[in-house]
C-alpha cells in the first residue's frame, strides 16, 4: 500500500478518525490493528514473518529484563569490589540471551537478503557438479525487512545495556515494530524515543494535524511531482546502460541523485505527517544534505537514522572491541603511532559502509558503493590536517561563501560518481559508465527526443528543483540563524486565508502535476531495500 496511493489516502483518513473517536484508552489498539491491516496488505506471509520474529525475541528481552531486576537486588548491600564480580557475572549471562536475540533478527534478515547473492557466487566460483545443483534461491524480502530488523536490534542492545526497560506487554511492543507509518522504509526509530508516544492518550489538536498535512503534501509533492517525473530517463540510462556512453552517465548520477532525495525525503515527509496527525512526533531524517561541504556532513545528513545506528550499535563497539585493540598494540608496536591511529580510524569505518553496502541489497556495486565512500571518510580523516596546513600555506580563505560553494559542488560531485556505482546492474556495469564518462565525454545526446521526458517534462523538473533550492536555502539560514520555528509553525501564525490557500495550492500542484500509473514510477526507491 503506497503511502501516495489513493487507498492509502482513505485508510490513513479513517484511521484518524477512529483514532479520534474512541476512548483514549485504547487509541494504541486503533494503531496497532491500522499497522497490521496496513503490513498484511503487503501479503499475510509477510506479516506472519515480522510478527512471528518478534514473538521469538520477545521471551528473550524478557529473561534481559529479570537479569537485571536480579543484578540490582544483589548491588543492594555489595561493595565496589563484589559489584564489580556481580555485574560481571550478569552480564555474561545477559550476554547468552542477547546473542540468541540477535541470531534470530540478523539470521532471518540474512536468509532473506543475502541468501540468493551467496548461492549465486558460490556457484559462479566453485563450478562443481554438486554445488550447482543446489536450487537458487528465490523468496522475496519482506516489506521493510531492513527497517524493522534494526529497530528490533536497537531495542535488543538497548534492553541487554539497561538504558531502557523492557516492555512487558507483547502487544504494546509489536506495536513498536509494527507502527505502519515507518515500518516500510524508516526513519529507524529508537525505542526510547518513539514508544511511549505510541501508548500516550493524544487529544485532537487542529493545529497538528493541518501542520501534519502541510508536511505531507510537500512530500507528496517531492514524490509524484519530481522524483517520479525523473524516473523515467534515470531508468532508461541504467537500464540499459550498453547502449549509451559518454557524460550521459554523469548527468543520469545527477538526475539521479536528485530523484532519489526527493523519493526518500518525500516518503519521510509524508511518515512525519502522518505521524504528527496522531500527535506522534518522529525523528528527522533528512536535513538538506545537498548543502554538505564534506562527505561525513553528508551522511549526518543523509538518512539520519541510519547513520545513528551503525555508529551507535557498529562502529563504536568495533572502535573499542578487544580485537580491535589488540590489533592496534601490534601495528603501533612494528609501523608506528600514526599508522596506528590511522588503522584504528579506518578499519570500524570500513566495517561500517561494507554493511551499510550490504544493508542496502546482497550485490557487488552496492558493496563497491560502500567501500568507495568508506575508503573516502578514511582519505579525509588521514588527511585532514595536512589538507589544512596546505590551504593555510596556499592562503586560501576558508571563511567566504566561494570556498563553502566549491567544498559543497566538490561533495556533490563525489556523490554523484558513488550513485554511478550504486546504480550500476553489476561492478562491471559501473566501472564500465565512469570510464564512459572519462573517455567519449564528447559523445552527446538529444535528452528531449531520445528520451520519455519533454521539453514540458523537463521545464517542470528545473521550475521543481528552484523551488526546493530556495526553500531549502531559507530553511538553512533559518538554522544558521538560530531561528527554531519552522516554515510550517509560522504559516500556522499567519490569517486563516493564506493556511488554506497554501493547502488547497498544494493539492491542486499534486493533482496537476503528478505523475500518476502504476509500476516503478509509482515505487518508492527505498522500499526495496
Amino acid at each position: 500500500m503506497s503511502v501516495v496511493s489513493y487507498i492509502f489516502i482513505v485508510f490513513f483518513a479513517v484511521t484518524v478518525l477512529i483514532y479520534y473517536i474512541v476512548p483514549k484508552k485504547i487509541q494504541w489498539w486503533v494503531l496497532l490493528a491500522a499497522s497490521a491491516v496496513f503490513y498484511a496488505y503487503s501479503g499475510i506471509d509477510d506479516l506472519l514473518i515480522v510478527v512471528g520474529t518478534a514473538f521469538l525475541v520477545y521471551p528473550l528481552t524478557m529473561l534481559m529484563e529479570k537479569n537485571l531486576e536480579e543484578q540490582d537486588r544483589l548491588l543492594l548491600d555489595a561493595d565496589k569490589r563484589a559489584a564489580r564480580k556481580i555485574k560481571t557475572a550478569q552480564k555474561k549471562k545477559r550476554k547468552k540471551y542477547l546473542v540468541l536475540a540477535l541470531l534470530i533478527v540478523i539470521g532471518a534478515l540474512i536468509v532473506f537478503k543475502v541468501t540468493g547473492f551467496a548461492i549465486e557466487n558460490i556457484k559462479r566460483f566453485l563450478p562443481y557438479e554438486a554445488i550447482q545443483r543446489i536450487p537458487d534461491w528465490h523468496f522475496p524480502a519482506p516489506l521493510g525487512v531492513s527497517f524493522y530488523s534494526f529497530m528490533m536490534i536497537s531495542y535488543l542492545v538497548d534492553v541487554y545495556n539497561g538504558r531502557i526497560h523492557a516492555q512487558k506487554n507483547f502487544l504494546k511492543y509489536l506495536s513498536y515494530v509494527l507502527y505502519f507509518p515507518h515500518i516500510t522504509q524508516g526513519p529507524i526509530a529508537r525505542y526510547e524515543l518513539v514508544a511511549h508516544q505510541l501508548w500516550e492518550k493524544h487529544k485532537f489538536d487542529y493545529d497538528t494535524v493541518i501542520k501534519g498535512t502541510w508536511l505531507i503534501l510537500w512530500g507528496a509533492l517531492k514524490k509524484m511531482v519530481m522524483a517520479d517525473r525523473i524516473s523515467p530517463f534515470v531508468t532508461e540510462v541504467f537500464k540499459h546502460s550498453d547502449q549509451y556512453e559518454g557524460m550521459i552517465f554523469f548527468l543520469a548520477a545527477v538526475m539521479y541523485s536528485i530523484q532519489i532525495y526527493c523519493d526518500f525525503s518525500g516518503c519521510m515527509d509524508i511518515v512525519r505527517g502522518a505521524s504528527e496527525c496522531f500527535g506522534i512526533t518522529l525523528g528527522e531524517n533528512f536535513r538538506r544534505p545537498y548543502f554538505s561541504q564534506t562527505l561525513p556532513e553528508f551522511w549526518r545528513r543523509w538518512h539520519i537514522s541510519l547513520g545513528a545506528f551503525f555508529r551507535e550499535y557498529v562502529f563504536y563497539p568495533v572502535s573499542t572491541s578487544k580485537i580491535l585493540l589488540k590489533w592496534n598494540t601490534k601495528v603501533r608496536k612494528y609501523l608506528g603511532n600514526a599508522i596506528g591511529t590511522g588503522f584504528a580510524s579506518c578499519v570500524p569505518i570500513l566495517c561500517v559502509w561494507i554493511l551499510t553496502g550490504l544493508w542496502h541489497g546482497a550485490k557487488w556495486n552496492y558493496i563497491g558503493w560502500g567501500l568507495f565512500h568508506g575508503i573516502l571518510i578514511c582519505l579525509s580523516t588521514l588527511f585532514e590536517q595536512p589538507v589544512a596546513k596546505l590551504t593555510e600555506k596556499l592562503n586560501i580563505r576558508t571563511n567566504c561563501i566561494s570556498w563553502n560553494i566549491f567544498r559543497m559542488l566538490r561533495t556533490f560531485l563525489l556523490c554523484v560518481i558513488g550513485r554511478i556505482i550504486f546504480m550500476g546492474s553489476g561492478i562491471r556495469a559501473s566501472f564500465h559508465m565512469i570510464a564512459s564518462c572519462v573517455v567519449d565525454r564528447g559523445t552527446f545526446y538529444d535528452i528531449i527526443n531520445t528520451f520519455a521526458l519533454s521539453q514540458r517534462e523537463w521545464g517542470l523538473i528545473l521550475i521543481g528543483c528552484l523551488i526546493l533550492l530556495c526553500v531549502s536555502v531559507a530553511q538553512e539560514i533559518r538554522e544558521q540563524m538560530g531561528i527554531k520555528e519552522d516554515i510550517r509553525s509560522w504559516l500556522l501564525r499567519q490569517n486563516l486565508w493564506l493556511r488554506w490557500l497554501v493547502l488547497i495550492v498544494g493539492i491542486l500542484c499534486v493533482l496537476t502535476f503528478g505523475v500518476y500509473g502504476s509500476g516503478s514510477h509509482i515505487a518508492f526507491i527505498y522500499e526495496q531495500f
